[in-house]
Protein backbone atom coordinates (compact mmCIF):
# COMPACT_ATOMS: atom_id res chain seq x y z
CA UNK A 1 0.00 0.00 0.00
CA UNK A 2 1.47 3.03 -0.90
CA UNK A 3 1.68 5.72 1.67
CA UNK A 4 0.50 9.61 1.03
CA UNK A 5 3.49 10.96 0.33
CA UNK A 6 4.88 8.56 -2.43
CA UNK A 7 1.39 8.96 -4.28
CA UNK A 8 1.52 12.65 -4.11
CA UNK A 9 5.00 13.07 -5.47
CA UNK A 10 3.81 10.39 -8.04
CA UNK A 11 1.01 12.37 -9.19
CA UNK A 12 2.80 15.47 -9.21
CA UNK A 13 5.74 14.38 -11.25
CA UNK A 14 3.58 13.05 -13.85
CA UNK A 15 1.48 16.16 -13.92
CA UNK A 16 4.97 18.58 -14.01
CA UNK A 17 6.26 15.89 -17.19
CA UNK A 18 2.77 16.07 -19.31
CA UNK A 19 3.21 20.07 -18.70
CA UNK A 20 7.00 20.26 -19.18
CA UNK A 21 6.33 18.05 -22.52
CA UNK A 22 3.38 19.98 -23.96
CA UNK A 23 5.85 23.27 -23.50
CA UNK A 24 8.46 21.15 -25.65
CA UNK A 25 6.28 19.87 -28.26
CA UNK A 26 4.65 23.40 -28.37
CA UNK A 27 8.19 24.96 -28.94
CA UNK A 28 9.37 22.51 -31.68
CA UNK A 29 5.82 23.00 -33.55
CA UNK A 30 4.70 26.22 -32.85
CA UNK A 31 5.03 28.35 -36.42
CA UNK A 32 6.09 31.45 -34.87
CA UNK A 33 9.08 30.84 -32.34
CA UNK A 34 8.38 33.69 -29.98
CA UNK A 35 5.21 32.13 -29.55
CA UNK A 36 6.65 28.83 -28.94
CA UNK A 37 9.40 29.97 -26.68
CA UNK A 38 6.56 31.91 -24.39
CA UNK A 39 4.72 28.40 -24.02
CA UNK A 40 7.64 26.53 -23.25
CA UNK A 41 9.19 29.13 -20.49
CA UNK A 42 5.50 28.95 -19.26
CA UNK A 43 5.38 25.13 -19.06
CA UNK A 44 8.73 25.11 -16.89
CA UNK A 45 7.43 27.76 -14.79
CA UNK A 46 4.28 25.88 -14.18
CA UNK A 47 6.18 22.49 -13.58
CA UNK A 48 8.50 23.78 -11.31
CA UNK A 49 5.80 25.15 -9.54
CA UNK A 50 3.09 22.13 -9.20
CA UNK A 51 6.70 20.68 -7.82
CA UNK A 52 7.33 23.27 -5.21
CA UNK A 53 3.76 22.81 -4.13
CA UNK A 54 3.78 19.16 -3.98
CA UNK A 55 7.02 20.13 -1.52
CA UNK A 56 4.97 22.41 0.38
CA UNK A 57 1.83 19.86 1.24
CA UNK A 58 4.26 17.11 1.59
CA UNK A 59 5.91 19.55 4.83
CA UNK A 60 2.44 20.64 6.16
CA UNK A 61 0.08 17.63 5.42
CA UNK A 62 1.90 14.26 4.83
CA UNK A 63 4.80 14.74 7.35
CA UNK A 64 2.94 15.59 10.05
CA UNK A 65 0.14 12.22 9.26
CA UNK A 66 3.15 10.54 9.39
CA UNK A 67 4.58 11.58 12.28
CA UNK A 68 0.94 11.28 13.72
CA UNK A 69 0.91 7.67 12.55
CA UNK A 70 4.04 6.80 15.02
CA UNK A 71 2.94 8.30 18.09
CA UNK A 72 -0.01 6.78 17.77
CA UNK A 73 1.62 3.22 17.12
CA UNK A 74 3.83 4.09 19.69
CA UNK A 75 1.23 4.69 22.05
CA UNK A 76 -0.33 1.32 21.19
CA UNK A 77 2.50 -0.88 21.96
CA UNK A 78 3.14 0.42 25.00
CA UNK A 79 -0.17 2.68 26.71
CA UNK A 80 2.13 5.27 27.72
CA UNK A 81 2.26 8.78 26.62
CA UNK A 82 5.99 9.38 25.92
CA UNK A 83 7.43 13.06 25.59
CA UNK A 84 7.91 13.46 22.17
CA UNK A 85 8.52 16.69 19.81
CA UNK A 86 5.20 19.18 19.46
CA UNK A 87 3.55 18.49 15.52
CA UNK A 88 4.21 21.49 13.78
CA UNK A 89 1.49 21.88 11.08
CA UNK A 90 -0.34 24.97 9.56
CA UNK A 91 -3.96 22.65 8.63
CA UNK A 92 -6.26 23.18 11.38
CA UNK A 93 -7.57 19.40 10.82
CA UNK A 94 -4.36 17.83 11.50
CA UNK A 95 -3.42 19.93 14.62
CA UNK A 96 -6.97 19.61 16.16
CA UNK A 97 -6.71 15.66 15.40
CA UNK A 98 -3.43 15.52 17.46
CA UNK A 99 -4.89 17.51 20.27
CA UNK A 100 -7.52 15.12 20.41
CA UNK A 101 -4.97 12.67 19.86
CA UNK A 102 -3.17 13.77 23.23
CA UNK A 103 -6.20 14.03 25.14
CA UNK A 104 -7.60 10.21 23.99
CA UNK A 105 -3.89 9.42 25.13
CA UNK A 106 -3.75 10.93 28.86
CA UNK A 107 -7.22 9.74 29.20
CA UNK A 108 -6.42 5.40 27.93
CA UNK A 109 -3.18 6.03 30.39
CA UNK A 110 -5.09 7.01 33.35
CA UNK A 111 -7.83 4.67 32.97
CA UNK A 112 -5.58 1.82 32.82
CA UNK A 113 -3.48 2.75 35.80
CA UNK A 114 -6.77 3.04 37.55
CA UNK A 115 -7.68 -0.83 36.31
CA UNK A 116 -3.92 -2.24 37.52
CA UNK A 117 -4.38 -0.50 40.70
CA UNK A 118 -7.59 -2.04 40.41
CA UNK A 119 -6.11 -5.50 39.84
CA UNK A 120 -3.59 -5.54 42.58
CA UNK A 121 -6.27 -4.47 45.42
CA UNK A 122 -8.64 -7.33 44.09
CA UNK A 123 -5.22 -9.51 43.96
CA UNK A 124 -4.75 -8.49 47.49
CA UNK A 125 -7.85 -8.93 48.81
CA UNK A 126 -8.30 -12.17 47.45
CA UNK A 127 -4.95 -13.15 49.07
CA UNK A 128 -6.10 -12.31 52.36
CA UNK A 129 -9.12 -13.82 51.91
CA UNK A 130 -7.37 -16.99 51.01
CA UNK A 131 -5.10 -16.74 54.25
CA UNK A 132 -8.32 -15.85 56.50
CA UNK A 133 -10.06 -18.87 55.32
CA UNK A 134 -7.51 -20.88 55.91
CA UNK A 135 -7.00 -19.69 59.62
CA UNK A 136 -10.39 -20.06 60.34
CA UNK A 137 -10.16 -23.57 59.02
CA UNK A 138 -7.20 -24.87 61.18
CA UNK A 139 -8.74 -22.98 63.71
CA UNK A 140 -11.90 -25.04 63.07
CA UNK A 141 -9.76 -28.18 62.86
CA UNK A 142 -8.30 -27.82 65.98
CA UNK A 143 -11.02 -28.27 68.58
CA UNK A 144 -12.57 -31.05 66.01
CA UNK A 145 -10.12 -33.87 67.88
CA UNK A 146 -10.93 -34.33 70.95
CA UNK A 147 -14.46 -33.54 70.45
CA UNK A 148 -14.58 -36.83 68.19
CA UNK A 149 -12.09 -38.29 70.26
CA UNK A 150 -14.52 -38.18 73.48
CA UNK A 151 -17.23 -39.10 71.10
CA UNK A 152 -15.67 -42.28 70.09
CA UNK A 153 -14.77 -42.69 74.24
CA UNK A 154 -18.98 -42.40 74.84
CA UNK A 155 -19.54 -44.91 72.02
CA UNK A 156 -17.38 -47.65 73.83
CA UNK A 157 -19.32 -49.11 77.28
CA UNK A 158 -16.05 -49.93 78.76
CA UNK A 159 -14.42 -46.65 78.79
CA UNK A 160 -17.10 -44.16 80.22
CA UNK A 161 -19.90 -46.37 81.31
CA UNK A 162 -23.09 -47.83 79.35
CA UNK A 163 -25.57 -45.07 77.83
CA UNK A 164 -29.17 -45.59 77.16
CA UNK A 165 -30.51 -45.44 73.54
CA UNK A 166 -31.35 -41.98 74.23
CA UNK A 167 -27.78 -40.69 75.24
CA UNK A 168 -26.49 -43.33 72.59
CA UNK A 169 -28.48 -41.95 69.48
CA UNK A 170 -27.51 -38.70 70.45
CA UNK A 171 -23.76 -39.22 71.03
CA UNK A 172 -24.32 -40.99 67.41
CA UNK A 173 -25.86 -37.98 66.05
CA UNK A 174 -22.87 -35.74 66.85
CA UNK A 175 -20.20 -38.15 65.95
CA UNK A 176 -21.96 -38.25 62.44
CA UNK A 177 -21.86 -34.58 62.80
CA UNK A 178 -18.49 -34.19 63.33
CA UNK A 179 -17.30 -36.27 60.84
CA UNK A 180 -19.24 -34.52 58.83
CA UNK A 181 -17.58 -30.57 59.71
CA UNK A 182 -14.16 -32.34 59.54
CA UNK A 183 -14.91 -33.75 56.25
CA UNK A 184 -16.12 -29.84 55.24
CA UNK A 185 -13.12 -28.31 56.97
CA UNK A 186 -10.79 -31.07 55.32
CA UNK A 187 -12.28 -29.65 51.77
CA UNK A 188 -11.54 -25.98 52.56
CA UNK A 189 -8.15 -26.63 53.23
CA UNK A 190 -7.11 -28.81 49.86
CA UNK A 191 -9.33 -26.12 47.76
CA UNK A 192 -7.00 -23.36 49.45
CA UNK A 193 -4.24 -25.33 48.72
CA UNK A 194 -4.85 -25.69 45.38
CA UNK A 195 -5.70 -22.32 44.70
CA UNK A 196 -2.23 -21.21 46.50
CA UNK A 197 0.04 -23.90 44.13
CA UNK A 198 0.53 -25.70 47.91
CA UNK A 199 -0.88 -29.55 47.36
CA UNK A 200 1.85 -31.78 47.35
CA UNK A 201 1.75 -35.08 45.14
CA UNK A 202 3.45 -38.13 46.20
CA UNK A 203 4.04 -39.98 42.40
CA UNK A 204 4.84 -43.77 42.59
CA UNK A 205 4.95 -46.30 40.01
CA UNK A 206 0.89 -47.50 40.27
CA UNK A 207 0.00 -50.23 39.04
CA UNK A 208 -3.70 -49.30 37.62
CA UNK A 209 -5.87 -52.93 38.41
CA UNK A 210 -4.30 -52.77 41.76
CA UNK A 211 -5.72 -48.68 42.57
CA UNK A 212 -8.79 -49.70 41.35
CA UNK A 213 -9.37 -52.49 43.10
CA UNK A 214 -8.68 -50.77 46.25
CA UNK A 215 -11.15 -48.51 45.40
CA UNK A 216 -13.70 -51.55 44.76
CA UNK A 217 -12.54 -52.67 48.40
CA UNK A 218 -12.64 -49.41 50.31
CA UNK A 219 -16.53 -48.73 48.79
CA UNK A 220 -17.58 -52.12 48.55
CA UNK A 221 -19.47 -51.68 52.62
CA UNK A 222 -21.02 -48.68 52.19
CA UNK A 223 -22.52 -49.60 48.31
CA UNK A 224 -23.94 -52.80 49.91
CA UNK A 225 -25.34 -50.55 53.10
CA UNK A 226 -27.16 -48.40 50.19
CA UNK A 227 -28.17 -51.35 48.16
CA UNK A 228 -26.03 -50.11 45.21
CA UNK A 229 -24.09 -52.34 42.84
CA UNK A 230 -20.66 -51.66 42.35
CA UNK A 231 -18.78 -52.76 39.66
CA UNK A 232 -15.61 -52.30 37.14
CA UNK A 233 -15.06 -52.33 34.09
CA UNK A 234 -10.95 -52.72 33.76
CA UNK A 235 -8.73 -56.06 33.81
CA UNK A 236 -5.37 -55.10 32.08
CA UNK A 237 -2.13 -55.03 33.75
CA UNK A 238 -1.21 -51.15 33.18
CA UNK A 239 1.25 -48.55 35.23
CA UNK A 240 1.39 -44.78 35.53
CA UNK A 241 4.02 -42.75 37.75
CA UNK A 242 1.41 -40.83 39.84
CA UNK A 243 0.14 -40.26 43.06
CA UNK A 244 -2.49 -43.17 43.83
CA UNK A 245 -3.68 -41.30 46.92
CA UNK A 246 -4.70 -38.40 45.14
CA UNK A 247 -6.32 -40.14 42.37
CA UNK A 248 -7.93 -42.43 45.56
CA UNK A 249 -9.43 -39.33 46.62
CA UNK A 250 -10.91 -37.91 43.02
CA UNK A 251 -12.63 -41.77 42.50
CA UNK A 252 -13.67 -41.45 46.43
CA UNK A 253 -15.43 -37.77 45.28
CA UNK A 254 -17.06 -39.02 41.84
CA UNK A 255 -18.29 -42.09 43.71
CA UNK A 256 -19.77 -40.26 46.93
CA UNK A 257 -21.58 -37.79 44.27
CA UNK A 258 -22.98 -40.87 42.50
CA UNK A 259 -24.21 -42.59 45.58
CA UNK A 260 -26.30 -39.85 46.63
CA UNK A 261 -27.66 -39.71 43.06
CA UNK A 262 -28.45 -42.83 42.02
CA UNK A 263 -31.96 -44.68 42.48
CA UNK A 264 -32.71 -46.82 45.45
CA UNK A 265 -32.32 -50.37 45.34
CA UNK A 266 -31.39 -50.18 41.69
CA UNK A 267 -28.23 -48.01 41.82
CA UNK A 268 -25.30 -49.01 39.18
CA UNK A 269 -22.03 -47.36 39.69
CA UNK A 270 -19.49 -48.58 37.16
CA UNK A 271 -15.92 -47.74 37.79
CA UNK A 272 -12.95 -48.33 34.64
CA UNK A 273 -9.96 -47.36 32.63
CA UNK A 274 -8.38 -47.25 29.66
CA UNK A 275 -5.49 -47.44 27.87
CA UNK A 276 -4.42 -44.14 25.54
CA UNK A 277 -1.39 -44.37 24.55
CA UNK A 278 0.39 -41.61 26.58
CA UNK A 279 -2.37 -41.45 29.17
CA UNK A 280 -4.81 -43.64 31.13
CA UNK A 281 -8.56 -42.22 30.57
CA UNK A 282 -10.20 -43.54 34.06
CA UNK A 283 -14.10 -42.82 34.55
CA UNK A 284 -17.04 -43.12 36.99
CA UNK A 285 -20.25 -44.23 35.30
CA UNK A 286 -23.69 -44.18 37.26
CA UNK A 287 -27.34 -44.81 36.43
CA UNK A 288 -28.75 -41.84 38.07
CA UNK A 289 -30.68 -38.62 37.72
CA UNK A 290 -28.14 -37.26 35.10
CA UNK A 291 -27.85 -32.99 34.83
CA UNK A 292 -28.92 -30.55 32.23
CA UNK A 293 -26.01 -28.95 30.19
CA UNK A 294 -26.44 -25.99 31.79
CA UNK A 295 -25.49 -27.24 35.09
CA UNK A 296 -22.52 -29.61 32.90
CA UNK A 297 -20.88 -26.01 32.37
CA UNK A 298 -20.60 -25.34 36.15
CA UNK A 299 -20.60 -28.50 38.12
CA UNK A 300 -16.19 -28.22 38.45
CA UNK A 301 -16.65 -24.59 40.19
CA UNK A 302 -15.79 -24.09 43.74
CA UNK A 303 -19.44 -24.37 45.61
CA UNK A 304 -21.78 -25.00 43.27
CA UNK A 305 -24.69 -27.09 43.66
CA UNK A 306 -26.98 -28.53 41.47
CA UNK A 307 -30.20 -28.33 43.84
CA UNK A 308 -29.74 -24.98 45.27
CA UNK A 309 -33.10 -25.08 47.35
CA UNK A 310 -33.28 -24.57 51.54
CA UNK A 311 -34.85 -27.97 51.52
CA UNK A 312 -32.46 -30.38 49.34
CA UNK A 313 -31.75 -33.53 50.20
CA UNK A 314 -28.35 -33.77 49.61
CA UNK A 315 -25.52 -32.50 51.78
CA UNK A 316 -22.18 -31.06 51.07
CA UNK A 317 -20.19 -28.31 50.54
CA UNK A 318 -19.94 -27.87 46.68
CA UNK A 319 -16.23 -28.84 46.58
CA UNK A 320 -15.65 -31.93 45.66
CA UNK A 321 -15.70 -31.93 42.14
CA UNK A 322 -13.51 -28.65 42.74
CA UNK A 323 -10.85 -30.47 44.38
CA UNK A 324 -11.24 -33.22 41.91
CA UNK A 325 -10.49 -30.63 38.68
CA UNK A 326 -7.41 -29.34 40.81
CA UNK A 327 -6.04 -32.83 41.32
CA UNK A 328 -6.63 -34.22 37.97
CA UNK A 329 -5.02 -30.86 36.46
CA UNK A 330 -2.41 -30.99 39.00
CA UNK A 331 -1.33 -34.30 38.02
CA UNK A 332 -1.21 -33.13 34.55
CA UNK A 333 -4.65 -34.71 33.31
CA UNK A 334 -8.02 -33.45 32.07
CA UNK A 335 -11.64 -33.89 33.60
CA UNK A 336 -15.12 -33.37 32.06
CA UNK A 337 -18.28 -34.91 32.18
CA UNK A 338 -21.30 -36.44 30.05
CA UNK A 339 -24.66 -37.17 31.35
CA UNK A 340 -27.91 -37.17 29.91
CA UNK A 341 -31.18 -36.32 32.21
CA UNK A 342 -33.18 -39.16 33.68
CA UNK A 343 -30.79 -41.49 32.10
CA UNK A 344 -26.95 -41.67 33.21
CA UNK A 345 -23.96 -39.25 33.95
CA UNK A 346 -19.79 -40.52 33.15
CA UNK A 347 -16.91 -38.43 34.84
CA UNK A 348 -14.13 -39.23 32.81
CA UNK A 349 -10.59 -37.97 33.68
CA UNK A 350 -7.20 -38.61 32.35
CA UNK A 351 -3.94 -38.71 33.65
CA UNK A 352 -0.29 -39.33 32.45
CA UNK A 353 1.42 -42.34 32.15
CA UNK A 354 4.94 -40.77 32.69
CA UNK A 355 5.70 -37.23 34.29
CA UNK A 356 5.49 -34.17 31.87
CA UNK A 357 6.30 -30.66 32.14
CA UNK A 358 3.98 -27.72 30.93
CA UNK A 359 4.62 -27.28 26.99
CA UNK A 360 3.89 -31.34 26.86
CA UNK A 361 1.08 -31.00 28.90
CA UNK A 362 -0.55 -28.84 26.86
CA UNK A 363 0.08 -31.21 24.06
CA UNK A 364 -1.52 -33.58 25.42
CA UNK A 365 -4.63 -31.81 26.62
CA UNK A 366 -4.96 -31.07 23.07
CA UNK A 367 -4.57 -35.03 21.61
CA UNK A 368 -6.77 -35.40 24.43
CA UNK A 369 -9.06 -32.88 23.26
CA UNK A 370 -9.35 -34.10 19.79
Amino acid sequence: MLSIKITLFLVSGVSSFIIFYMGIVNFLTSVEETTGLIMLIFSIFVATGTLLATVNISRNITQPIEKLTQDMKQFSATNKASKRTPLKTNVSEIFQLNEDFKIMEQRVEKTIELTNDYVEKLKEMDRKKIEFSSMVSHELKTPLVPILGYVQMLQKKNFLGELNEKQSDAVNEIHAATIRLQRLVGDILTTQKLDLGKLDFNKEETNVLELLNSVIKEFQPIAEEKKVILEMNFNEDICIFTDKDRISQVFSNLIKNSIDFVPKSRGIITIGAKDCGDFVEFLVRDNGSGMSIENQKDIFKKFYQIDTSTSRKRSGSGLGLAICKGIVEGLGGKIWVESKVNEQTTFYFTIPKKPIDSSAKNELNNKISN
